[in-house]
């Protein structure tokens, strides 16, 4: 594992932007493989392809790791703030940006599938559990990402979490779609 992450940390260093867009890349990829192919199970044939946005969080993660601050601690603070700020995500939640972000991903999902009138009902149901959790989930993984990840090493940690958040956010969406049918078949 070690050699692998010598290799990635070469490749950074030789040419990050590259180096971290085809990580994001490949992450959230990976993360569409599961939410259509193992959660959703659309076939090969119906497999849609999502915005790849590597080069925006790689921008964005220069942008807040050339901030400067007093003290280490005050650093991972205003780190972890700035990563708040709502981020371009496509279809996907994060953070602060979930405040708005998640109506979007549920309300999306539900016109996507073909069931826009489902959209208010899905949005309420998930609303306020989907926000907690990506907020219990995503400010200690970036704590932990600003206290201790290297930066070379940052965009890989922050898109494997991410990778984890879309895959429950693709099951709880599945489960909250059973659930509104459950309730539209009772007599």
């Amino acid at each position: 594992m070690s050699s692998i992450l010598g290799l990635y940390s070469a490749a950074f260093a030789r040419r990050p932007m590259a180096t971290q867009s085809a990580t994001s890349a490949v992450i959230f990829g990976a993360g569409d493989v599961i939410a259509q192919q193992l959660v959703d199970r659309r076939g090969l044939r119906n497999h849609d392809v999502t915005c790849l946005f590597g080069p925006v969080l790689t921008k964005w993660h220069q942008f807040i790791n050339r901030r400067h601050f007093d003290s280490p601690f005050r650093a991972v603070v205003y780190k972890v703030c700035l990563s708040l700020i709502p981020l371009i995500r496509c279809a996907h939640s994060i953070q602060a940006s979930a405040v708005i972000t998640v109506p979007m991903f549920f309300g999306s999902m539900s016109i996507l599938e073909g069931r826009p009138d489902e959209a208010i009902p899905r949005i309420k149901n998930s609303y306020v559990p989907t926000l907690t959790r990506g907020w219990c989930l995503f400010i200690p993984a970036q704590i932990v990402n600003f206290a201790f990840v290297p930066v070379s090493m940052r965009i890989l940690f922050f898109s494997t979490v991410a990778l984890c958040w879309n895959t429950y956010l693709s099951f709880f969406n599945a489960e909250q779609r059973r659930l509104q049918e459950q309730s539209e078949n009772l007599p």
